[in-house]
């Protein structure tokens, strides 16, 4: 009867942490897609502001060219890009994306206003960055 009661433990020992691992698991891939979550709101919200002002959309490039999610500062000559990256930012706020100032953002405008925005985050726990891209044309 104690050899059951030992083995009823190990049993039970051995659910507890897969159940344990599992939790880690989903406790992972709950903030992956927080943070991509986050990263599509941003992207769709300097779209939004593009097709408000889709005239001036060229204006709105940021980093064309610059390998995807190269480490750099983000410097932009249209205010409202700028004012986007301060938000995308911003270590205070909670809606921003980790690791975001050290990696090169990118916004590409081609032919026919065709829009690619490249949002670029890297957690303090991950080894590699991640990046959430969003294309679209604005008719202008």
């Amino acid at each position: 009867m104690l050899i059951e009661a030992l083995v009823a433990i190990a049993i039970f020992s051995f659910a507890v942490l897969g159940i344990m691992g599992l939790q880690a698991t989903a406790i992972r891939t709950v903030r992956d897609a927080d943070y991509r979550a986050k990263a599509s709101l941003f992207a769709n919200q300097i779209v939004g502001q593009m097709w408000a002002d889709r005239f001036n959309v060229p204006t709105y490039a940021l980093n064309a060219g610059s390998t995807t999610c190269a480490e750099g500062t983000n410097t932009a000559a249209n205010p409202a890009v700028t004012s986007w990256l301060a938000g995308l930012t911003d270590t205070t706020n909670q809606g921003s994306l980790p690791g975001a100032a050290a990696l090169l953002q990118q916004i590409t405008v081609g032919a026919n206003n065709t829009v690619t925005v490249t949002l670029c985050w890297q957690a303090p726990q991950d080894t590699a960055p991640h990046n959430f891209t969003l294309t679209t044309q604005i008719q202008g």
